[in-house]
C-alpha cells in the first residue's frame, strides 16, 4: 500500500485501564505511527477516561476517547461509531487486554491493498508474566523479538504460548509459510473502511458476549471480501486473563448468524441516529 494511506487505530476496552495504558505505550513506539488511535469504551469508570487524558497530551497522533454508559454489553454499537469517526482508509482493530509489536502498524499496512481483510493472531502472555508486564518494559523493547529474555524465559517455563507467533519473518516468507485465509480475531485484524461500511459494520444487535467478530466475518465473506493471513507479522501480545464462558443466547446467535445469507446486518454503522452515549 502506498505510504500515503492512513490507518485508524480502533481499541476495544472495558474496565482495564491497566492494560489499555500497555496499549497506548506500544502504540507510541510505533515506526510508522497512525493518523490516529480511538478508544472504544463500552462503559469503563472514570480511570480510563483520565488514562486515554493523560497520554493525548503525549501521544505523536490524535488519540480519541468513545464512551457508552454500561448498561451490559454492548461492544458492537462503540465500535461502529468509533468507525463512524475514524479519518483512516485502513481501520485496525486491536482488543485492549493486547498490546502490538513496534512494527504492528507498518506490517498492516504493508500488506493492505484496497481489497481484503487482513486476519492477524497473537502470542499468548502467561498468567505468570502478564501480571508483571510493565510500560518499562516495553519501552525498553522487551518484546521486540522473540529471543529476548523475557519472553524466552516465560516460553522455556511453559508460561508464555504461541511464541513461534512472534517471531516477525520478512514479508515473503510469511506469505509463503502462510497462504490459506485465516479466520478473523477480533484482537488483531484490519481491513479498508470500505468493506465495512459495505456490511455495515458490527450488528448492534448483538448485545451479548462473543462472537460478534465472526459475525462481521461472516458478512464479509458473502459480500465477496477476501481473507488474508497476517501471520508472523503485524504481531500482538495478549495478556492472560480468565476466560469468560459464552452463553446459550451467544450460542444462538452465531447460530442464527451462520444459517443467514445476510450481508447486511439491519442495526449496524448506518444506524442515521446521532450517538448518545448515555443511549
Amino acid at each position: 500500500m502506498p505510504p500515503s494511506i492512513t490507518a485508524s487505530v480502533i481499541i476495544a476496552t472495558y474496565n482495564q485501564p491497566r492494560e489499555l495504558e500497555l496499549a497506548l505505550v506500544a502504540l507510541l513506539r510505533q515506526s510508522r505511527p497512525p493518523l490516529e488511535v480511538i478508544v472504544g469504551d463500552d462503559g469503563s469508570r472514570v480511570e480510563t477516561r483520565n488514562l486515554v487524558q493523560r497520554y493525548a497530551a503525549d501521544l505523536p497522533f490524535p488519540l480519541h476517547h468513545v464512551w457508552q454508559e454500561d448498561v451490559g454489553y454492548r461492544k458492537a454499537r462503540v465500535m461502529n461509531e468509533c468507525a463512524r469517526r475514524a479519518q483512516g482508509e485502513q481501520l485496525i482493530f486491536l482488543d485492549g487486554d493486547s498490546f502490538p509489536h513496534p512494527e504492528w502498524v507498518a506490517d498492516h499496512l504493508a500488506s493492505a491493498d484496497g481489497r481484503h481483510v487482513l486476519c492477524g493472531r497473537r502470542v499468548k502472555l502467561g498468567p505468570e508474566l502478564s501480571p508483571a508486564v510493565t510500560t518499562d518494559q516495553i519501552m525498553r523493547g522487551s518484546f521486540d523479538s522473540f529471543l529476548t529474555p523475557t519472553l524466552m524465559r516465560s516460553s522455556l517455563a511453559g508460561d508464555t504460548r504461541r511464541l513461534g507467533l512472534g517471531v516477525r519473518l520478512p514479508r515473503p516468507i510469511a506469505r509463503l509459510l502462510h497462504p490459506r485465509p485465516r479466520k478473523l480475531m477480533g484482537v488483531n485484524f484490519s481491513l479498508p473502511k470500505s468493506a465495512f461500511v459495505a456490511v455495515n459494520g458490527y450488528n448492534e444487535d448483538w448485545n451479548v458476549y462473543g462472537h460478534e467478530d465472526r459475525d462481521l466475518e461472516l458478512r464479509l465473506i458473502r459480500a465477496g471480501i477476501p481473507r488474508k493471513a497476517l501471520l508472523n507479522r503485524g504481531i500482538v501480545f495478549h495478556l492472560h486473563h480468565t476466560e469468560r464462558e459464552k452463553s446459550e443466547e451467544t450460542l444462538r446467535l452465531i447460530r442464527e448468524a451462520e444459517e443467514s445469507t445476510d450481508v447486511r446486518c439491519a442495526r449496524g454503522y448506518d444506524l442515521d441516529v446521532a450517538f448518545d452515549p448515555h443511549g
